[in-house]
């Protein structure tokens, strides 16, 4: 029988142990597990070095909640909403080591982490400053095979990895329907891997939809069922982005309420929040969007 990895989400304390290095998931504005960055601001688990590709308001707010010590990234952006607050004040203030690569090579060091290597290559990205400026991350070398310059990429293997998806079984394996960006790479380069998911199922309803079985569970260490666990991010099919909670959010930041909005989330169980931050007109709108907006196959 295979072991039941289900934990609550007040035991994810245990799992994340301060100041180790974290890979959260989730990119632009989908997917982040902000149940678990909740639970990580309520319990003052600090000293984290966060990994993120495309992050938003899960960085932001472990940010604001003086939780960071080192973050590496590509991304911070409340996209259409305006700039991520306390991530920008954090950089120009020079308080948050950063360790700032691009996208592709995000993806590729967790690729190779993946992978079990030390590096990866990928082509020069010509005019760019970030190999100058994140000297940790990249390596010039030379193609053993045919001479050409390319950029090696160090792998990263996160500590621990938190990452959301729709659906998963007792023994981790976890099923998503929508968009992924890089959590695959970013589970499979984790040392652990704790998944949040919007329910838990059957072994039997994981088998029936075998595709969507984009993380086994042999290399899950946790799972803990977190409804609305990627909320104000959008999570399709189940529901789509909150844009009324993320203005709310940067507009609380731009009137330096900031720390009332940590102060609130660091207050309140999960449930709390639910509570307060989904009323039922709002569910039914989030819910609706997600299930009858069009998509790039549909539209």
């Amino acid at each position: 029988m295979a072991a039941n990895k289900v934990v609550p989400l007040a035991e994810l304390p245990s799992l994340v142990p301060p100041g180790a290095s974290v890979g959260l998931g989730g990119a632009w504005m989908a997917n982040h597990p902000m149940a678990a960055v909740r639970q990580l601001i309520r319990d003052r688990i600090g000293d984290l070095h966060v990994i993120g590709s495309l992050s938003s308001i899960d960085v932001d707010q472990l940010i604001a909640a003086g939780l960071v010590r080192e973050l590496t990234f590509s991304m911070v952006s409340l996209e259409a909403y305006g700039l991520a607050p306390h991530f920008r004040r954090a950089v120009q203030d020079g308080t948050l080591r950063i360790n700032e690569v691009s996208g592709v090579a995000m993806n590729v060091a967790l690729d190779a982490g993946a992978r079990n290597l030390p590096f990866l290559p990928m082509r020069d990205i010509g005019a760019s400053e970030l190999p100058e400026v994140t000297p940790g991350a990249y390596a010039e070398i030379e193609c053993p095979f045919t001479g050409e310059r390319l950029l090696g990429i160090r792998a990263l293997n996160p500590d621990v990895a938190l990452v959301h998806v729709l659906r998963a079984d007792a023994a981790g394996n976890a099923q998503v329907e929508g968009p992924m960006g890089c959590d695959p790479e970013l589970a499979r380069a984790a040392r652990r891997l704790v998944v949040t998911c919007e329910e838990l199922v059957d072994t039997e309803t994981i088998a029936a939809n075998p595709a969507s079985t984009h993380i086994p569970g042999f290399i899950v260490d946790a799972v803990i069922e977190a409804p609305f666990g990627a909320h104000p991010t959008t999570h399709v099919p189940r529901y789509g982005l909150d844009a009324w909670a993320v203005m709310a959010y940067a507009d609380a930041c731009g009137e330096g309420r900031g720390a009332e909005v940590l102060a609130e989330l660091a207050s309140e169980t999960e449930e709390g929040y639910r509570e307060r931050a989904l009323d039922e007109d709002r569910r039914v709108v989030l819910e609706t969007v997600a299930r009858e907006a069009p998509t790039l196959e549909t539209a």
